[in-house]
């Protein structure tokens, strides 16, 4: 059912509360691990001072005293290491319910997501909430790719002719906002430059789609895939393949690829260069990719 007006307010509810799950999410994941690290410091602490106390009636008044020190120190510290170990053990139950609580809000926004009724506002949805939607690892990773400099070149992502270029009309008359390729049945789809996989699956209308993350902020949205290699999370370097193309079609498959920075789309060919834009030869890829071309 296509969603109404209401239904609209309801899926920037569904951002929102994600939105505050995630926070707290990293909030206490960052505390768990605070916790963690200072647990292991008193452990060290204690391994040190009570590795392997000699017998008391073996040893010198000196070493006597030192062995006393370790059992005093070790019984200070055991209650202190309780207290931690229980903090610790409620900080991972939390954030175990809020891994569950996120896990839920985002399979509830992406459902709504894809009950968007214009076909390329499924699109731009998930593209924009891919952050969102991944779990902390991948977000963790994301701001890593976020201060290395933006790409200022990218691989064709397939074997194919450019069917439609930036500003052209789609098949299904969209406005592009950035190339159409149409390849052979089963091609294999490649990622135009080193990235981390921010999503990967299924979008209604959109077959399989990938959504890589490059530095910068900048994202590269591949959809129309049959199959799908990677997982969310992944790093793949430019020219990794990254799934393929439907191979049981009657007509040829198409692959469409945005490329969006920080100002919005922008056209893929233009950091391609005028050749790497017509026609794509693999082995000019592969030479590319090992320096060279």
């Amino acid at each position: 059912m296509p969603l109404s007006a209401h239904a609209g307010q309801s899926l920037e509810d569904r951002r929102r509360t994600l939105a505050q799950i995630t926070a707290q999410e990293d909030a206490l994941t960052a505390r768990v691990g605070a916790d963690r690290n200072a647990l292991a410091r008193l452990l060290g602490a204690l391994e040190l001072f009570s590795r392997d106390p000699p017998p008391p009636l073996l040893v010198s008044p000196s070493d006597a005293k030192d062995a006393v020190r370790a059992m005093i120190l070790a019984k200070a510290i055991a209650p202190e290491l309780e207290a931690r170990a229980k903090v610790l053990a409620a900080e991972a139950f939390r954030l175990k319910q809020l891994r569950r609580a996120a896990t839920e809000a985002s399979g509830d926004l992406f459902t709504a997501e894809s009950e968007i009724e214009d076909r390329h506002g499924r699109l731009e949805a998930v593209a924009s909430d891919a952050a969102l939607l991944a779990p902390p690892p991948v977000r963790a990773a994301a701001i890593g790719e976020d201060a290395l400099p933006a790409p200022k070149t990218l691989l064709a992502p397939t074997e194919g002719r450019i069917a439609v270029k930036f500003g052209g009309r789609l098949d299904s008359g969209l406005p592009a906002q950035g190339l159409a390729y149409k390849t052979a049945g089963g091609a294999l789809v490649r990622s135009p430059a080193a990235a981390t996989v921010a999503y990967a699956g299924p979008l209604n209308g959109w077959g399989e789609v990938v959504i890589l993350r490059a530095g910068g902020g900048c994202h590269m949205v591949l959809s129309g895939l049959g199959k799908v290699t990677v997982t969310v999370g992944q790093s793949v370097a430019a020219g990794a393949t990254i799934g393929a193309m439907p191979g049981d079609g009657q007509s040829p498959p198409e692959l469409y690829l945005e490329v969006r920075m920080a100002g919005g789309a922008i056209d893929p060919a233009k950091l391609m260069g005028a050749q790497r834009g017509a026609d794509i030869n693999v082995a000019s890829l592969r030479l590319r990719r090992q320096g060279a071309n």
